[in-house]
């Protein structure tokens, strides 16, 4: 697949079949949950950063 040109990077980090599990966020900064879910989105973050660019159009 290309655009404009250039061949195109698909990243399938996981899988779509990859299990999804219920963290919530809570008052406690020490909790399971709230840890687990800032480790989630400093990793998604890094990743959407490393792999995206300005759209061109």
């Amino acid at each position: 697949m290309a655009f404009k040109g250039e061949p195109l990077a698909i990243y399938d980090l996981m899988g779509k079949d990859v299990p999804l599990f219920n963290y919530q966020v809570s008052d406690e900064d020490a909790s399971h949950g709230t840890q687990f879910v800032w480790a989630a989105k400093e990793w998604f973050d890094s990743v959407w950063n490393s792999v995206t660019r300005e759209y061109q159009g």
